[in-house]
């Protein structure tokens, strides 16, 4: 399979097609813009299927516009998310995170499968579990 150089420097694409993204403790607006245009952009070519992990850990703020923000780029990446998420494991570790996902999801939410874990182990072995489901692996 030929993939598709996603390049931020939030995510992280040696596991692909699992991708990594990793939010960072607070980002500005033009940050977070710039992630979803990356993600946008890629989109258009990559049409395989993949599965992310979504690392909030860090997360220290996200005010309602960012949370706005981010939920009108999941509905801009809905199409491709229907065609080829297989799933999105999100780190979770509190009850402050949790609530931002809630946040989210709410005003857009998620038409691929998704679940929160409260570590990156448990995380990873989701996403590979929902993108190989026979325990194969990549081939």
């Amino acid at each position: 399979m030929d993939l598709v150089p996603l390049v931020h420097p939030w995510i992280d694409q040696s596991r692909a097609p699992i991708y990594v993204l990793t939010f960072p403790s607070q980002a500005t607006d033009s940050e977070l813009l710039a992630l979803c245009s990356a993600r946008e952009r890629w989109a258009q070519r990559a049409m395989y299927r993949v599965a992310w992990v979504v690392d909030l850990s860090g997360v220290l703020s996200a005010s309602a516009q960012q949370r706005n923000l981010f939920s009108e780029h999941l509905k801009r990446f809905e199409s491709h998310d229907r065609a080829y998420n297989q799933g999105s494991a999100l780190i979770v570790p509190n009850a402050f995170v949790r609530g931002i996902v809630t946040a989210v999801f709410w005003l857009k939410p998620p038409n691929f499968p998704n679940q929160c874990f409260p570590d990156a182990k448990q995380a990873f072995a989701w996403a590979e579990k929902q993108l190989y489901p026979d325990g194969r692996g990549p081939r």
